[in-house]
């Protein structure tokens, strides 16, 4: 690894942009879109140009009026309870279709701080014999033949986000028609996705390939066909594998004469270091607090962020531009490319003080300057048992009532 650099991260977005392009010359992919610019000042306004009506109606349609916060949720630009209370407070007709998919954000972190690495496993067998081929290069360069599976490709390559129906389908298509190894395909879409954090796309990876679900997901050719407007289907030429009822594809893409075991992935673990011998304290920065307002930012000592490799290496171009968008607002906050061990030990940091997070290398990271964990805000003022985590509708069963008739504090 290089010796660590601080950088300078420029005001003026171009010049931002080409500095990440140049200083990260190995990452993948195009440019970040104009459209998807990152920092609280955008969350903002994705936030508040959200109209909940039209959302409950169409927001599983891909045309449809989702709201294009997740990004920002997911940096910490703005807080769930935050995004949850200004919708709440619009109270707007079905207004609880939009809060239960906040929720659902909630949900997945829940499971990852209970479940930690174990998120990286199959938690479950799977309920149908699955494949763990690895992944395809058509898949990769977006080459399948099948024009929705490619155009859904392009978008996460080009753009970094995909409608959430659309990962399903394309989650579905490379486990179930495929027999490709999910964590192949989750660990690819955590690669390239803006939003993309461990708990939302490893886990609903899980649920599409029945690990962490009671049954598989899957689609077939008359909901995709209702669902995308038949942009893909009507001039579409490909021996369509999706083209029968779900009973046939059932039969067809699954056996459930044999009862799996779930699979283990082997977790590598950071090398233990020394612990730092020095007192002086510092505010570490990590990728899930990146917020000017972040209350964290008013402690009185250095605010410090880093670029790992061993975090953000295989972070695709656009998400690592997303990410210094985000830093340019935050303007107390030193950023620097490298080794975090080796940054906090040159800055004289002994101790460092951030906010919580279930993310084990950002934790390994962090262990010679003896964290302190701030909590992370939450919607749920309510214990949660195991048994509730199991499944959403046990935990919305238990937080839901609670969640829609009160504002989060």
């Amino acid at each position: 690894m290089k010796p660590a650099q601080k950088l300078i991260i420029p005001s003026d977005r171009g010049e931002r942009w080409h500095y990440i392009k140049r200083m990260f010359s190995s990452a993948q992919g195009p440019d970040l879109d104009f459209n998807w610019a990152g920092g609280r000042s955008n969350g903002l306004k994705k936030l508040h140009s959200i109209d909940v009506a039209t959302y409950a109606r169409n927001r599983n349609f891909l045309n449809g009026a989702v709201t294009h916060l997740s990004p920002y949720i997911r940096h910490g630009c703005i807080t769930l309870p935050e995004a949850f209370n200004y919708v709440k407070k619009q109270n707007a007709p079905l207004a609880d279709r939009l809060l239960m998919q906040l929720a659902w954000r909630e949900y997945w972190q829940q499971v990852w701080f209970a479940q930690g690495d174990a998120i990286f496993s199959e938690l479950e067998p799977a309920k149908v014999v699955l494949g763990y081929q690895p992944m395809a290069d058509d898949i990769l360069k977006g080459k399948t033949g099948l024009p929705c599976m490619d155009a859904f490709i392009t978008d996460l390559i080009k753009t970094g986000y995909v409608h959430n129906h659309a990962r399903m389908w394309l989650a579905s298509y490379i486990v179930h028609h495929r027999k490709i190894d999910w964590r192949a395909g989750a660990d690819w879409f955590e690669a390239h996705l803006l939003d993309g954090d461990f708990a939302s796309n490893h886990l609903s990876w899980q649920w599409v390939a029945s690990t962490f679900s009671s049954k598989p997901y899957f689609t077939n050719k008359e909901s995709l066909s209702r669902f995308t407007g038949e942009q893909y289907c009507a001039g579409c030429l490909a021996q369509c594998p999706f083209n029968a009822s779900y009973e046939v594809l059932s039969s067809k893409l699954f056996d459930q004469s044999i009862s799996p075991a779930a699979k283990q992935y082997v977790i590598t673990h950071l090398p233990k270091k020394a612990v730092s011998t020095s007192t002086a304290m510092a505010v570490f920065v990590h990728d899930e607090m990146l917020s000017a307002a972040n209350p964290l930012l008013e402690k009185p000592f250095p605010k410090i962020f880093v670029f790992d490799p061993q975090i953000h290496g295989a972070w695709s171009l656009s998400r690592l531009q997303f990410v210094a968008d985000c830093l340019s607002e935050m303007k107390d906050v030193e950023v620097w490319l490298g080794d975090t061990y080796e940054v906090l030990l040159n800055r004289g940091v002994g101790r460092v003080i951030t906010l919580e997070t279930p993310h084990r290398r950002i934790r390994e990271l962090l262990e010679p300057f003896v964290p302190k964990y701030e909590p992370v805000a939450k919607l749920a003022k309510v214990e949660v048992s195991a048994q509730r985590l199991k499944r959403f509708s046990r935990y919305w069963e238990k937080v839901g009532p609670h969640l829609l008739h009160s504002i989060v504090a």
